[in-house]
């Protein structure tokens, strides 16, 4: 392998390589890098197609709650609502009004636009 050495103090500092053989560095480093991100990939929870798109496609209130690790009480008592509307907010075809809206995505700190 062809390379100098820059020393400062007695010790090497810097070392220089041909062009050719620090692209080539570079590129088994890359390769590398994306060998361990395949590998860390590997170790994340794989979902079934119908499972995520249940979730994809989730009442947007129950999913941000469930995100959130609370429970519909807990969401009704940050909202100042009882359970049983925050359980009506979460059926599958639910429609805001524009203060619901509102409220929802203050208490979550997201876009309202997420509810309509």
């Amino acid at each position: 392998m062809e390379y100098q050495t820059i020393t400062e103090n007695g010790k090497v500092k810097y070392v220089v390589l041909p062009i050719e053989l620090f692209e080539s560095l570079l590129d088994r480093l890359e390769d590398e890098s994306d060998r361990r991100a395949i590998r860390e990939a590997k170790k994340e929870p794989l979902y079934e197609q119908e499972e995520a798109e249940e979730y994809i496609f989730m009442n947007p209130v129950k999913r941000e709650r469930l995100e959130r690790g609370w429970t519909q009480k807990e969401l009704a008592g940050r909202l100042a609502v009882k359970q049983s509307t925050v359980a009506k907010w979460e059926r599958k075809d639910a429609a805001f009004r524009k203060k619901t809206r509102q409220k929802l995505a203050k208490v979550f700190g997201v876009n309202e636009d997420i509810f309509l």
